[in-house]
């Protein structure tokens, strides 16, 4: 789906939902009119989660990544044995 499409489909169902919530706020129908706003604010949410870049199955996973040297694993581990003789 390409930007402009997900632009468009956002637009048109958050206009629908805002139509549904006025009418809703008309007729003292509060339930349909909270339905309808938490609609709107989970089309937004989508919206937003949809333009965030996230790396894709071509990209080289280990490129982000870093190698735990010896020392620092040894750290770790010593520092999860002081722990739990803390806990004791």
């Amino acid at each position: 789906m390409t930007y402009r499409t997900r632009y468009k489909l956002t637009l048109i169902a958050a206009a629908f939902l805002a139509l549904v919530t006025l009418l809703a706020i008309g007729s003292k129908m509060e339930m349909v009119a909270t339905a309808s706003i938490a609609g709107m604010m989970t089309i937004l949410s989508a919206y937003i989660w949809s333009q965030t870049t996230r790396p894709s199955k071509h990209e080289q996973i280990n490129k982000h990544t870093r190698k735990q040297t010896a020392a620092t694993n040894r750290a770790s581990v010593i520092g999860g044995e002081r722990r739990s003789r803390a806990l004791e």
